[in-house]
């Protein structure tokens, strides 16, 4: 998702470069992108946390086998 938030923003200079945009749709693409760079961020946040819950979930249901043996 990086890549494409990369894409997105040398395309979106290429185009105020060239002036074909108006400084109102600039201020527009410029907080979408913030926005897609936060909650891409947050994804990976999210992501991580998951992991991070199904790893310790299962070391503990084999800790809980181990002691009931």
């Amino acid at each position: 998702m990086a890549e494409k938030l990369d894409t997105y923003k040398i395309r979106m200079d290429a185009l105020i470069a060239n002036e074909k945009i108006s400084p109102e749709v600039q201020a527009l693409l410029e907080d979408m992108i913030a926005d897609l760079t936060e909650l891409n961020r947050s994804n990976k946040a999210l992501r991580l946390a998951a992991v991070k819950t199904a790893q310790s979930s299962m070391m503990s249901s084999r800790l809980r086998d181990a002691l009931q043996e």
